[in-house]
């Protein structure tokens, strides 16, 4: 008993702070639970991408035992400037910290667990309609936004289109200068192959 108590102990812990207190976190926490991986999700102190960082640099140095914690910084563009996004972003890789981008906003990198689409959007609110109206219709559902954003099951609704998001972003092949922009597939790829010890 005490043998298995120490490996659980010893399993990585991944620590993403997010945005938002609903979607991308439910999403996080569902994919650890189904896949087996450490998988810790926490709202940050605010929505913008420097309460983001500031954050994570908190949580990241509460911790002793540094050596078993990899700090995830969940980022969507929103209405933040290229410039300042940009800014976050680099301040991010530079703390030693994984960015998962996704631009306009997170819902961009959940529509292609149903579609593979690089169309642009104007703003985060017409990429989270699109995908509401993905969804619904793929489900059968009639779920306004607000619903949808608080379904705290999400993954288990998407995980059958996950191999399809990866597929779909690794094709689309976006830069990170563009609209739509996900790195979601690179950064989940990562943890289904390195996710526990």
């Amino acid at each position: 008993m005490a043998r298995s108590q120490r490996n659980r102990q010893l399993q990585p812990l991944h620590l993403f702070v997010c945005e938002d207190s609903k979607s991308s976190k439910y999403y996080m926490q569902g994919l650890g639970k189904a896949k087996g991986i450490n998988i810790k999700a926490e709202n940050a102190y605010g929505t913008s991408p420097d309460n983001v960082l500031r954050t994570a640099k908190e949580k990241y140095n509460s911790f002793i035992d540094k050596e078993f914690v990899k700090i995830y910084c969940f980022f969507d563009k929103d209405d933040s400037s290229d410039v300042e996004f940009k800014r976050v972003i680099q301040e991010c890789r530079t703390e030693g910290f994984i960015e998962a981008v996704s631009v306009p906003c997170y819902e961009y990198w959940l529509l292609l667990h149903i579609q593979k689409t690089s169309k642009s959007f104007l703003n985060a609110k017409e990429c989270c309609e699109y995908f509401r109206n993905l969804y619904n219709k793929k489900f059968k559902t009639a779920y306004e936004l607000p619903q949808l954003k608080a379904k705290s099951d999400i993954f288990n609704d998407l995980k059958e289109g996950l191999d399809f998001a990866i597929k779909n972003a690794e094709e689309l092949d976006l830069d990170e200068n563009s609209n739509p922009y996900t790195n979601m597939h690179k950064v989940i790829s990562e943890l289904l192959k390195n996710g526990t010890m």
